[in-house]
This record gives structure tokens, C-alpha cells and sequence, in this order.
């Protein structure tokens, strides 16, 4: 993928305008992975995807009057369950025009439209005054951008003094081959940072760090969900792509999951603009 911010940016956006069925039929109305208490847990993906979004709704700290940005929104899954298990105002941003149009029909099926907005946008250029929101999310978006310094420098203007960033990333938890490298780079991602970096890089933009949960044990169950997933919805959706191309895009989807069940983690951070 070109580093060019503006061809980046359009590789994203065109890439969920494309595969939005396809996302959606191998990860419901939330597109990221779930939280699974422990390997005794076998619980569903839905259900594990909301327990993710719970953890992290918790994190943020927010109630009725408060206004939450959802960086990186997808389709609306994440935005709309802080919206319904807080009582704040989410608005969610993404680079796809179809998400966003997906988002809002979601959230007015759900009855919740009035306390969550959507509209497209870049996470490294903001499109919000300085100190708007009292609470930003950033879930599993960082990984598709490359210059993450430009994305937490926007994240930080946009927080009022006090506000608090909750990031849900994957990261590096061992070195890519440079086949696994060439895997993960055929599709709209940059590599992750280790946990580590990816705390030095949150400071570098002004947060203080309240706390870095290693969350991997929870999510891996993830990878082979996904894997499943793909399998089981691969005749399904022979018609919507073609066999040709959906066997492309199902093969690549596979093979990402192969080198994030090898070489990534994830981390749950939580981080706050001082002030």
C-alpha cells in the first residue's frame, strides 16, 4: 500500500466501500475481534464482540451529556453500544462513505440515531474544533494507518483537558518474516509497533498513560472465529463477488489471520490529555 496519506486513505476507504458484505457476513455488526474471558470461555463472536466493546465503554468513563468520538468507526457497532450502555453522544468517523451510510441505517434500526452521528473522515485531519470531545475510542483503526503520530496528534487536539483515549490495537509481539510482511502488506494495514513503542508514540503526542492491558489471551480466540467465519460464508457469497474474486479476497483474509495468530498481539490502553 502507497505511503502517500491522501493514497492511503483512499486504498481504506475503498477497500470497506468493496468488502462491506463480505466483512459483514464474517464479522456481524461489529467489525473487530471479540474478548473472551479465558480459554474455558466459548462464548460466541457476537457475544465476545460486545464484551469487547463493554471493556472498553468502561474505560472511556463517560455518561448522559458527555460526547464520544469513535475513531475509526466501521459500521457503527462500537459507537452504538457506548451510546446505549452510557446514555453519551457518539460521533464515529471512518474513511468509507458506505459504512457511514451503513452506520446511521443501523443506528435507526436500533432506535438510537439521536445520540450517534457518522460522517467520513480522516483520523489524521480531524475534522472538529480544538477540545470537542470529552472522550475519544480508537478501535482496531491504527493498524490501517501508517503515520500514527499524525492520527494521536489529532486524537489529542480534539480532547478537552481531562479527556480520556482508549486505544484497541494489535501489535507487534514478534518480528514478520519478509513472506509474512509481503502478506500483510498486500491489503490496506501497516505493521503494528510493539507494546512498548505504541506507549512511547501515545506520550509523544501529550497523553499520559493510565494503563496498558496486554489483551491478547482474550482476543486470540479471534483468529480461529475468523478463520471459521470465512469458511462457512465462502458459497454464500460466491454470487455478491464471483467465485474468482471471492476466492481471492477469503484467500488474503486467511492468510492476514495466519500472521496475526503468529506474530501479533493486542493492547488495551488507557490514556487521558492532562490538563
Amino acid at each position: 500500500m502507497s505511503e502517500d496519506p491522501a493514497a492511503r486513505a483512499r486504498a481504506v476507504g475503498t477497500f470497506y466501500d468493496l468488502m462491506g458484505t463480505f466483512l459483514e457476513a464474517v464479522y456481524g455488526d461489529n467489525l473487530h475481534y471479540g474478548f473472551w474471558v479465558d480459554e474455558h470461555d466459548e462464548s460466541p463472536m457476537p457475544q465476545a464482540q460486545e464484551r469487547l466493546n463493554d471493556e472498553l465503554a468502561r474505560r472511556l468513563v463517560v455518561r448522559a451529556g458527555h460526547h464520544v468520538l469513535d475513531i475509526g468507526c466501521g459500521t457503527g457497532g462500537p459507537a452504538r453500544r457506548v451510546a446505549q450502555v452510557t446514555g453519551a453522544t457518539v460521533t464515529g468517523v471512518t474513511l468509507s462513505g458506505g459504512q457511514v451510510t451503513r452506520a446511521m441505517e443501523l443506528a435507526a434500526k436500533e432506535g438510537i440515531h439521536e445520540r450517534t452521528r457518522f460522517a467520513q473522515a480522516d483520523v489524521t485531519a480531524l475534522p472538529f474544533p480544538d477540545a470537542h470531545f470529552d472522550a475519544a475510542l480508537a478501535l482496531e483503526v491504527l493498524v490501517h494507518v501508517p503515520d500514527k503520530a499524525a492520527a494521536l496528534a489529532a486524537a489529542h487536539r480534539v480532547l478537552r483537558p481531562g479527556g480520556r483515549l482508549v486505544l484497541a490495537e494489535l501489535i507487534l509481539a514478534r518480528s514478520m518474516s519478509a513472506e509474512q510482511e509481503r502478506i500483510w502488506s498486500a491489503m490496506p494495514m501497516s505493521t503494528p509497533p510493539a507494546a512498548g513503542e505504541y506507549l512511547d508514540q501515545v506520550r509523544a503526542a501529550g497523553f499520559a498513560v493510565d494503563e496498558a492491558l496486554d489483551a491478547t489471551p482474550h482476543i486470540r480466540r479471534s483468529f480461529q472465529v475468523t478463520r471459521e467465519a470465512v469458511a462457512r460464508e465462502r458459497e454464500r457469497l460466491a454470487g455478491t463477488y464471483g467465485p474468482r474474486v471471492l476466492r481471492q479476497v477469503s484467500n488474503a483474509v486467511l492468510d492476514l489471520q495466519a500472521v496475526a495468530e503468529d506474530c501479533l498481539g493486542y493492547l488495551v490502553l488507557t490514556a487521558r490529555r492532562p490538563g
